[in-house]
C-alpha cells in the first residue's frame, strides 16, 4: 500500500499493540458461555494492523494486560469483568497470539480458557488489503447455573477467517471479515461488515470510532441462541431455532495511547444491539448489550 495509505510508524505500532490487548478482552472465542463479544463483534474492535507493514524484516514482541466490563453472556441483563494476559509475535506481517482469559460472573463464579491464532496477509493494492487468520477455538464447556439459563455446551474446533478491506483514504476504512468453523464441529459463519474512523487528536494519541452488523447462519445462531430439548428440560424455556440472518448492529469509540517508545494503553466503549432472530430467543434478557475496555502492553523489536 503506498506511504500515503499508512499510518506513522509511532501510531502503527500503537495500533498493532492496542490490538493485541483488545483481541483478549474482546474476542475470547472459547468461553464458558455466550458473551457479547462473540467474534463478530470484531468488525467494532481497532483493527488487527499484521498486514499494514509487510515487508518490515523484524520480529516485533508484545505482552500486555487488560480488563474489561460486559454482560456475562451474550443477551444477559447481568455484568461481569474480565482479566486477560496476553502475548503477540509479529515478522513481516504474519503473527502469532495466544491468551488466557480468567472471566467471573456477576454470580462470581470463576472461568479460565485459552486461544491460539495465526495471522497474515494475501493480498494489496493501493486500496485494498486482503488477509486470512485461523484461531484454535476450545469450545465452550457450561455449569449448573449456565445451563438453568439455556446455554449450550461447544465442541473445540478451528475457526478460519479472511478479511477484506477497502481504503477510501487513509483514516477512513470499510472492513469485511468471514469466519467458519474449519472443522465442522459447530459449523458457524459468520459474516460481519463495519466502516472504521479514526483521528490523531495530537502526537502519539489516535480516537477511533465504528459501526457495523453481523450477519450469521442459523447453526450459529442456534449455538449461541437456540433451544433444543436438553436445554429446554434444564431451563424450563420454550423450545426455540432461530434463522440465519442479522443478528446485531454495533460501534464503538475508543483512544489509544503511547506514552513512550514501549508502552501503549487502550480505552474503548462498545454498544452491541442484538436484532432479529438473537434479540427474540428466550434466552435473551436485554438486547442492550454495552462493554468497557481498558489496558495497557509493552513491546520490543528484535531486527
Amino acid at each position: 500500500m503506498k506511504d500515503c495509505y499508512r499510518p506513522g510508524r509511532p501510531l502503527l505500532s500503537a495500533l498493532l499493540s492496542a490490538a493485541l490487548v483488545a483481541v483478549v478482552a474482546l474476542d475470547p472465542l472459547p468461553a464458558t458461555a455466550q458473551t457479547a463479544n462473540t467474534p463478530s463483534n470484531r468488525v467494532t474492535q481497532i483493527p488487527d494492523a499484521e498486514d499494514d507493514e509487510p515487508e518490515l524484516d523484524e520480529v516485533r514482541f508484545t505482552i500486555g494486560m487488560q480488563g474489561s466490563i460486559s454482560p456475562t453472556y451474550s443477551g444477559s441483563d447481568e455484568t461481569g469483568y474480565a482479566l486477560a494476559p496476553a502475548a503477540r509475535i509479529v515478522w513481516r506481517g504474519y503473527s502469532i497470539s495466544t491468551s488466557s482469559v480468567a472471566r467471573a460472573s456477576s454470580e462470581a463464579t470463576t472461568t479460565r480458557s485459552s486461544e491460539t491464532g495465526l495471522t497474515g496477509p494475501l493480498y494489496r493494492t493501493n486500496e485494498f488489503a486482503f488477509g486470512f487468520g485461523a484461531s484454535i477455538n476450545r469450545g465452550r464447556d457450561v455449569g449448573e447455573e449456565d445451563v438453568a439459563k439455556g446455554l449450550k455446551s461447544l465442541p473445540a474446533t478451528v475457526i478460519g477467517r479472511l478479511r477484506m478491506r477497502y481504503y477510501f483514504n487513509p483514516d477512513f476504512v470499510f472492513t469485511a471479515t468471514l469466519y467458519g468453523d474449519l472443522l465442522g464441529r459447530q459449523n458457524s459463519l459468520e459474516l460481519p461488515i463495519g466502516l472504521r474512523w479514526r483521528y490523531p487528536l495530537r502526537r502519539k494519541l489516535l480516537f477511533h470510532a465504528d459501526i457495523g452488523m453481523t450477519f450469521v447462519n442459523a447453526r450459529g445462531m442456534s449455538n449461541n441462541y437456540g433451544i433444543g430439548p436438553e436445554e429446554q428440560a434444564a431451563s424450563g424455556l420454550p423450545l426455540y431455532e432461530p434463522s440465519a440472518g442479522l443478528r446485531e448492529v454495533a460501534s464503538s469509540i475508543g483512544l489509544v495511547g503511547e506514552p513512550s517508545r514501549h508502552w501503549v494503553w487502550v480505552a474503548r466503549l462498545s454498544f452491541v444491539k442484538l436484532v432479529g432472530p438473537a434479540a427474540a430467543s428466550p434466552i435473551v434478557k436485554q438486547t442492550f448489550q454495552p462493554a468497557l475496555l481498558v489496558g495497557f502492553a509493552y513491546r520490543f523489536t528484535l531486527h
